[in-house]
């Protein structure tokens, strides 16, 4: 597997796991683990985390910017 399908790969799974955040704040879905309530901020910080490696990764894919020459007199 080449970098770039890899980039895309991660850049989709990430993206789906910040959007499964954003439903679970904005809908107020109930998360419990053991005893332990998850409050909605816990989902919130993790849509940001998500959302920021899925935008990371989809630039990695992209590659970088071409370099443009700029002629000045």
């Amino acid at each position: 597997m080449n970098s770039r399908n890899y980039c895309m790969a991660s850049a989709v799974v990430f993206a789906l796991v910040a959007l499964m955040h954003i439903w679970r704040f904005v809908l107020d879905l109930p998360l419990q683990i053991g005893a332990w309530s998850v409050p909605r901020s816990v989902s919130l910080v993790g849509a940001i985390v998500a959302g920021v490696f899925a935008v990371w990764a989809f630039r990695s894919f992209r590659g970088p910017k071409q370099a443009q020459v700029v002629y000045t007199s």
